[in-house]
């Protein structure tokens, strides 16, 4: 994680469109600032921002700083949450992750005919948390770059879609049952940034549901990533077979081990208030640093090659799953 002196103007640019990209989501909040961070990163990238000098630092902004997001919060997770949401708000949340991954797999094999590790990676955006979950799965499958900022910028903008999309839905269908609500968007929105934004066009009490709604999803990011891992290696090629040393050091990320003992020391003691505060903000910030340097790197070459195919593999991803969502929530809910 060492910051080497060519790598400071790219990092510099990154941050400071992510601190111009939370400034205009005060102004913008349907957006919100991981939105509007990718796509200003997108158009500066490949209009303004094109010199060699700032790569470096742009890729280091792209990989580490999303692994201490990832980390610290842990810190912002309990297992009492669990305990707030009851039996059937588990069984929904569990049920809805499988038939997404589920949903994404099929898709990705028989309609879209993508890679398996890009069916992974769009999974684990989808049912899990967006950038974070796909930044977390990407080194353990050892995935391409390429495919990794494809499927961000893929599952943002759905999410970004749902943002827009979800409050008058939620409205139209559950009426001004805030649980419900709190479930859809929960239940179904990308990131977590997304999802509080989303929840805060209904109203307060649905934000906090669809928080406690997206966390549960968040928590059980690690067994998505193993879950991965393991279907990787039986799919994989002798080559990869032959590197199982690096699958295994791969395996265990330090920022998953750093989200796990986060979130079992905030389980079982008081952390001070102030402690989760800050270990919320700097998770959210480094997701908008993660999707400022994803856009800044996304060219349109990139863009061109698969944009199309994966634009529409996304958003039919994110139409059955609010179908699947909105069903599940009338069986269990």
């Amino acid at each position: 994680m060492t910051i080497k002196k060519a790598q400071v103007k790219g990092i510099v640019l990154v941050l400071l469109l992510s601190v111009l990209s939370q400034f205009l989501a005060k102004f913008l909040p349907q957006l919100g600032a991981e939105g509007i961070a990718m796509l200003l990163g997108i158009l500066l990238g490949n209009l303004v921002f094109t010199n060699e000098h700032y790569a470096a630092g742009v890729k280091w902004s792209e990989k580490y700083p999303i692994e201490i997001g990832i980390a610290v919060l842990g810190a912002t997770l309990t297992f009492q949450t669990i305990a707030e949401l009851g039996f059937q708000g588990v069984l929904f949340i569990i049920c809805n992750m499988i038939l997404v991954i589920a949903t994404v797999f099929l898709l990705g094999r028989y309609v879209f005919h993508v890679s398996l590790k890009e069916s992974m990676l769009m999974g684990a955006g989808n049912a899990v948390c967006g950038s974070s979950a796909i930044a977390a799965v990407a080194p353990a499958i050892q995935a391409k770059d390429d495919d990794r900022r494809t499927a961000v910028a893929t599952v943002s903008l759905t999410g970004m879609l749902l943002l827009l999309t979800l409050p008058a839905l939620s409205h139209l269908i559950f009426g001004s049952h805030n649980l419900l609500s709190g479930a859809l968007v929960g239940g179904t929105v990308q990131s977590v940034g997304q999802v509080v934004g989303t929840a805060a066009l209904i109203n307060p009490t649905v934000v906090t549901f669809a928080t406690l709604f997206k966390l549960l999803r968040v928590m059980l990011l690690v067994v998505v990533v193993f879950s991965f891992v393991t279907i990787a290696k039986k799919a994989s090629t002798k080559e990869v077979v032959e590197e199982e040393h690096q699958a295994k050091i791969t395996l265990l990320p330090w920022y998953l081990i750093a989200f796990v003992l986060l979130l079992v020391i905030n389980s079982l003691t008081t952390l001070p208030s102030v402690f989760h505060d800050i270990a919320h903000q700097i998770a959210s910030f480094f997701g908008v640093v993660n999707l400022a340097a994803i856009g800044l790197n996304l060219k349109w070459s990139v863009i061109k090659k698969s944009g199309v195919k994966f634009l529409s593999f996304g958003f039919l991803v994110g139409l059955i799953q609010v179908i699947l969502a909105i069903v599940l929530i009338k069986l269990f809910l």
